[in-house]
């Protein structure tokens, strides 16, 4: 997914400081979306940008088959757990939940 605000306010003559105003949205978020389409807005945001606009979310967001993004960039997190025996760590693509794996602790893979 990226965000398509930029060309949205761009067709409609409305300036980024003026979004910020109408959506009643901080102006480090307004900023973000306006500048950068890898930011996507909370649900809370897109609520309010739809809502003050009268559109649908998908006047401002655009899905992206995988095969036009970048690299696949995998991370692992894996939580801190006091009391268990395993971790389970979890796989995630460009800040979206993947899939879920477990992680044998060291004493276990030994």
């Amino acid at each position: 997914m990226k965000n398509k605000i930029k060309k949205f306010l761009y067709e409609r003559g409305i300036t980024a400081y003026q979004f910020r105003k109408d959506v009643g949205i901080a102006q480090r978020t307004a900023y973000d979306l306006y500048n950068n389409p890898d930011q996507l807005p909370s649900s809370t945001v897109l609520s309010k940008i739809c809502d003050t606009y009268e559109v649908q979310p998908g006047e401002v967001l655009e899905w992206v088959p995988k095969s036009e993004k970048g690299g696949n960039e995998l991370s692992i997190e894996s939580p801190q757990s006091d009391n268990s025996e395993k971790k389970h760590g979890l796989i995630e693509e460009k800040g979206k939940l993947k899939s879920c794996i477990q992680i044998l602790s060291s004493e276990e893979a030994a």
